[in-house]
């Protein structure tokens, strides 16, 4: 009898983004990589957030993603983030008490993708973490300019 083949890699490369006071505008990001190359990619942004909220939101996303691809099935999944917290949560060592909701739907989920964890140093040249970085920056950029635009009210 021999032993199963190893699944490929997939590795969701994550990050966050929002101002330093809580009710900032905030962008989150990610970028799903298998054998060296960008398979997936999303990002989004809120209006009023915190910078833990957005990194929560980005592992999430990921997470979502790839169940909804069922990419789970065929690969092994790392989630890679700076964030200690949302790695931390998403491995159920921590749920920080004002997230606490999203964080445990983070762990659910990645534990139901048998998703591992892998921390990065943030800003320090890796390719898939500076991507994602720079996503989620932006995100937060559109989401303030939406910030910024009037109300609209009544139906046209």
């Amino acid at each position: 009898m021999t032993a199963p083949r190893p699944r490929p890699l997939l590795e969701l490369w994550t990050d966050g983004a929002a101002g330093a006071r809580a009710g900032l505008p905030g962008g989150w990001a990610f970028v799903a990589v298998a054998g060296e190359r960008e398979v997936l990619g999303g990002q989004g942004g809120h209006p009023a957030t915190t910078c833990v909220l957005m990194e929560l939101e980005a592992v999430r996303q990921a997470l979502v993603a790839v169940e909804a691809k069922g990419w789970h099935q065929r690969y092994q999944v790392v989630l890679v983030s700076d964030s200690s917290i949302a790695l931390q949560a998403a491995s159920g060592r921590f749920l920080p008490r004002p997230y606490a909701a999203v964080a445990a739907a983070v762990h659910a989920l990645a534990q139901t993708l048998g998703a591992g964890v892998r921390k990065v140093r943030a800003h320090a040249g890796s390719r898939w973490n500076e991507l994602a970085d720079a996503r989620a920056a932006s995100a937060r950029a559109e989401a303030a300019i939406e910030a910024r635009k009037p109300a609209r009210h009544g139906r046209r």
